[in-house]
């Protein structure tokens, strides 16, 4: 029940202040979190020596150590919730993922009512484990190898993206990809005033999105080594068609949504 837990720190500080367990530097106030099913259980604590014992309501526990994912905050209690849910979303930013365990709150100011404008200085702490980001690339490239068709966006003068479905003609892993299309045609034209691009593929439940730029290949070896005869019912003229275009695709940045893992990373 979360509304007993002010009594709870009442009774806690009123414990710890008639032991002189206030004021010191190392004594914190945290709060415990830990999942049983659908039911949240809330832990009260306050950080003390080791050789300080619990008594009757007051008991002694130890956080089990790990890594953790560790926001610094100062806000509102009631801005609590937000800033562990933003937690959880900017992990998969750091190739790494909750995982199971306890959850906690560090009050880096004890008592909480010293802020001027009503608000804790907090740490919010969650368990994760890291994400093997080169399994998943490996995912991504093996998916990408059996895709034919990516989606390729550019960007419209009015700054609306603008998705396409393209033929894939080449790919290296997932850093570099190769669409061929017409010299005159909008998206290439788009890439001429604005070279920013999205690709994404996907097979089954398993999908990638990839950002980064587009450039205009003029290069005619390259042109050469692209080309496929499927390609002359669009160009007619062969690899010397002024209609022929390469687009040549570099990734800067891969959102993975993999195994339902959800992984933010730089290429």
């Amino acid at each position: 029940d979360m509304s007993l837990i002010p009594s709870s720190i009442r009774k806690l500080m009123q414990w710890a202040g008639a032991k002189g367990l206030i004021n010191g530097p190392a004594n914190k106030l945290i709060s415990v979190y830990q999942h049983e099913g659908k039911e949240l259980s809330v832990d009260i604590g306050l950080t003390v020596p080791q050789e300080v014992e619990g008594e009757n309501e007051i008991s002694k526990g130890l956080l089990s150590g790990g890594l953790y994912a560790i926001g610094h905050f100062e806000i509102g209690t009631d801005e609590i919730p937000a800033a562990l849910s933003l937690m959880y979303t900017l992990t998969s930013k750091h190739q790494c993922k909750p995982c199971a365990g306890k959850s906690f709150e560090i009050y880096q100011s004890i008592p909480l009512d010293q802020h001027p404008q009503d608000k804790c200085m907090i740490d919010l702490c969650i368990p994760v484990q890291m994400i093997d980001l080169k399994l998943i690339e490996e995912k991504a490239i093996s998916i990408l190898t059996e895709c034919d068709t990516a989606m390729l966006a550019s960007v419209t003068q009015e700054g609306y993206p603008r998705p396409v479905p393209m033929g894939k003609i080449k790919a290296d892993g997932i850093s570099q990809i190769w669409f061929s299309t017409g010299t005159f045609s909008d998206k290439t034209i788009q890439f001429q005033l604005n070279p920013k691009a999205g690709v994404c593929f996907m097979k089954g439940g398993d999908s990638i999105v990839l950002t980064g730029k587009v450039e205009i290949v003029s290069d005619m070896e390259i042109k050469k080594a692209l080309w496929s005869d499927w390609m002359f019912a669009h160009f007619p003229g062969g690899v010397i068609d002024p209609s022929y275009c390469i687009l040549k695709f570099t990734s800067e940045e891969a959102t993975y949504w993999i195994d339902n893992e959800f992984v933010k990373a730089s290429i």
